[in-house]
């Protein structure tokens, strides 16, 4: 995706950024606990810290990434990058060294808060509490340890137009172009359509622009429709173009701004499978959208119809739209090739539609939901609901409401109308309980009545609710070691103990290449994708630490990096990826494919040597661009740098 800075500039007097820095400051003078010049940063207990980045895994999954992307960009410049939450506190940070407060720790260190109620004015809690982005120059802060930085933030939105946390940078540099508010604001979009795109992959997603040149970047629209066509999600670029206020949950449907139906708009679609359409909108405006069948991703899928839509237009030519997506596999799907999956296969369909519980163990990543998705498919139940819901995931606070549902009223924050809970959405379908093994006591002992009577209470109900449902439950942990503990019932595993199968991990598995295949034809929508033969080598020789998990993000980098086009080649597999292979972790030299001849590891010699030699190679076939070369190496240039440094110059060529 394109990334266009905003033309933002942040040196000139801006009466809106003045203002708020103004009665920032006014608040910490008249503040009677306001923080003094030697405030250090107050930071959360370990707990308190893990229970504040569970709360936010949604924002971490997606701004994680761009923070170590932005940090590459500022290394070195006495600067650090973060990711807050909305009450100010750093969730996730990289920084340079020496960059500390007055008790010596280090600045933007997770757990350590940034509110303007905590350390005074700064461009963290100014950003929240006005909600927009903020610079503020060193002489602004309120406390005088901090007036030697300069800080930078811009809030986070969810899908509703919410802030949810901010993005940041602190630096000592007075070299700023590359922390500038545009900089800043232009990564938290990225982040945010990121987010919205990867939150919404069961929904209609639709990307437009009055420009079709503006497709696939910083300046397109997303919406996002549900099943019933009602709108419920949208980026700011879209609440913008349309007049949509930001915190309003509105009613709109599809029709109440595109003028064409939707079955109509997919008919379109079908007919011209990569070509941009020109959409009407009821105030007689038109915008360009490029329809994609397949998920919606974070690298920016334009459109994804649910199932129910196809269906509701038989006469539709959707030979392309019907292509399975991994949600919709059975079991025979899974079946490709490996002896060990075949036989665990087998097993399983021996129990298809029995009321027998199911657990599935195997290494975090191995692919247990994808095998109950299938199970559910394969069976009777494949018309009911499948809901999954991830034990060690839900805050402990939350997941007793969250399995077994509440009444309105039942507690404080409690919805209006109350909560059904996950227990009885499986009614009729498949509950899905994964990491069975990190659910607490207390509900192990509620989770096993409910099995035994068949019946959920909910929090402040009088009256237990009939349930019908068909149990998988899948776990990294050793239940029976878990019992002896005395971390799981005892009585509870037996209850779920009906039948058990171990899923391989992937270093284990004969089909590699063809599950890479099968996950790279997800990702990229259905359409067809060829892997070079250097590329198969590597996918058969990886060991796989993070099992089909690590294979998804591997393919989904290798197919970002390798459009438009469809054959992945070694020089777009991820660096990290890369130097796993070659050199078992080191981080040296991440790629050695350079200009088809790839450095081939010997069975012995100085690796040392053997990297320095590959950079000397790609630097003589660029002739001394070092950009070029790290390109081509795959590498930053940084690195090149680092390396040739411990050489000295006189070795460089």
């Amino acid at each position: 995706m394109e990334v266009e800075v905003l033309n933002l500039d942040v040196c000139s007097e801006n009466a809106g950024r003045d203002r708020a820095i103004v009665a920032s400051q006014r608040r910490c003078q008249d503040r009677v606990s306001a923080p003094t010049e030697t405030t250090p940063l107050k930071s959360l207990s370990p707990a308190a810290l893990a229970t504040a980045t569970k709360r936010a895994q949604t924002l971490l999954n997606y701004a994680v990434a761009t923070v170590e992307n932005t940090f590459e960009l500022v290394e070195g410049t006495a600067s650090a990058v973060a990711v807050t939450g909305l009450d100010g506190t750093i969730l996730f940070s990289r920084t340079d060294a020496n960059l500390t407060d007055p008790s010596g720790q280090p600045i933007f260190q997770p757990g350590s808060c940034w509110s303007e109620e905590a350390i005074g004015t700064n461009a963290i809690g100014v950003s929240l509490i006005e909600q927009t982005s903020m610079f503020v120059r060193p002489a602004e802060h309120h406390i005088t340890w901090l007036q030697s930085y300069s800080t930078c933030a811009a809030p986070l939105l969810d899908h509703r137009g919410k802030v949810v946390g901010t993005l940041a940078v602190v630096t000592k540099s007075k070299l700023t172009q590359l922390h500038t508010l545009g900089f800043i604001r232009t990564t938290a979009t990225l982040v945010e359509n990121r987010m919205l795109l990867g939150e919404m992959t069961d929904k209609i997603v639709l990307i437009f622009h009055p420009e079709l040149g503006n497709i696939e970047t910083i300046k397109q629209c997303i919406v996002a429709f549900d099943k019933q066509e009602k709108l419920i999600a949208t980026n700011a670029a879209a609440r913008k173009y349309l007049g949509l206020e930001r915190h309003s949950s509105t009613a709109l449907g599809f029709n109440d701004i595109f003028d064409l139906p939707l079955a109509e708009l997919f008919i379109s679609a079908t007919q011209h499978l990569s070509k941009p359409l020109s959409l009407p909108l009821l105030d007689g405006r038109e915008v360009y959208i490029v329809l994609n069948r397949g998920s919606s991703n974070v690298s920016g899928s334009a459109f994804n119809l649910p199932r129910e839509t196809i269906e509701a237009h038989p006469n539709t030519d959707n030979a392309h739209v019907q292509r399975k997506d991994i949600a919709d596999f059975t079991l025979r799907d899974l079946d490709t090739g490996d002896p060990q999956v075949h036989r665990v296969i087998e097993k399983a369909q021996k129990i298809i539609g029995l009321d027998l519980p199911l657990i599935i163990e195997g290494e975090s990543g191995v692919g247990k939901e994808i095998f109950t998705r299938a199970f559910h498919n394969s069976g009777p139940r494949r018309q009911g609901p499948f809901i999954a819901v991830n034990c060690a995931a839900i805050p402990e606070g939350l997941i007793e409401s969250e399995l077994f549902g509440y009444e309105e009223g039942a507690f404080t924050g409690a919805k209006r109308r109350g909560s059904i809970g996950k227990v009885l959405q499986a009614n009729g379908g498949t509950l899905f309980l994964d990491e069975i093994g990190d659910m607490q006591l207390q509900l192990q002992g509620r989770l096993l009545r409910v099995l035994q009577e068949r019946k959920v209470d909910r929090l402040g109900g009088d009256k237990a609710i009939a349930v019908d449902f068909s149990l998988i439950c899948a776990t990294h942990r050793d239940l029976r070691q878990e019992i002896q503990a005395g971390r799981f019932r005892e009585d509870l595993y037996y209850r779920l103990n009906g039948f058990r199968i171990l899923l391989p991990p992937l270093r284990e598995r004969t089909d590699r290449v063809q599950l890479a295949l099968l996950v790279a034809q997800k990702e990229a929508g259905g359409r067809e994708i060829i892997f070079s033969s250097e590329v198969v080598d590597m996918f058969e020789r990886a060991e796989w630490p993070g099992n089909i998990r690590q294979m998804q993000m591997v393919i989904r980098t290798a197919l970002a990096l390798a459009r438009p086009g469809n054959v992945l080649e070694v020089e777009h597999l991820p660096d990290e990826f890369l130097s796993d292979i070659y050199h078992g972790g080191n981080d040296a030299i991440q790629s050695e494919n350079l200009n088809n001849c790839r450095v081939l590891m010997p069975e012995a010699g100085n690796l040392a040597d053997l990297e320095i030699s590959a950079i000397r190679r790609a630097l003589a076939s660029t002739k001394g661009n070092v950009s070029e070369a790290a390109r081509l190496l795959g590498i930053s240039r940084k690195t090149i740098y680092r390396r040739l440094e411990k050489i000295g110059p006189a070795r460089h060529l």
